[in-house]
């Protein structure tokens, strides 16, 4: 089980959204935090045995966009993998009009992450998809990166965006 942090942590408030890998002998738990303000940063903890989770110090490893940017006002549901010597993930950002689009960090170690600069926000570009684009998973494989993700039509914050699931591929460096 992964607990809320304490008063005044970045996920005191809330912890979701969970995302696992294993690496070097251990569990690493990529999760939604939010905090007394209800801004949703992401975070990492750590477990041998994928039970007991130790939160790392480095927490929240993704802050906020910047104003303007697509994932300025909250960060969730990331999707992790190991490709080329790093670590890579997808995750949804939310604007302040409440679209979601997709976007991607990367990392040397998968405690420290950057922003992909050179990576556009994947937003959707059909009907059913054109106000969000979130949860995406993921699937390696030899020619490049399988991603499933979710869709609708309304950018807002409730379920009730007539969602829809659709996949698509990354290519090229992750």
């Amino acid at each position: 089980m992964l607990e809320t942090g304490p008063r005044g942590s970045f996920d005191e408030q809330g912890a979701a959204d969970p995302y696992v890998i294993r690496a070097g002998g251990r569990f690493y738990l990529f999760y939604l935090g939010m905090d007394r303000a209800r801004r949703q940063r992401l975070g990492v903890a750590r477990s041998t045995g994928g039970v007991r989770w130790e939160k790392l110090r480095s927490n929240p490893v993704l802050e906020l966009g910047a104003p303007g940017a697509f994932d300025e006002i909250g960060l969730g549901e990331p999707a992790v993998w190991s490709s080329g010597g790093s670590y890579w993930m997808l995750y949804t950002g939310r604007d302040r009009a409440e679209r979601r689009r997709i976007g991607l960090a990367k990392s040397p170690d998968g405690v420290r992450w950057e922003r992909d600069g050179s990576f556009s926000a994947i937003a959707g570009g059909e009907p059913w998809n054109n106000q969000v684009l979130c949860d995406p998973a993921v699937e390696v494989t030899p020619d490049g990166v399988r991603v499933w993700f979710g869709g609708g039509d309304v950018p807002h914050p409730a379920e009730n965006i007539h969602g829809q699931i659709g996949v698509g591929f990354l290519r090229g460096s992750p």
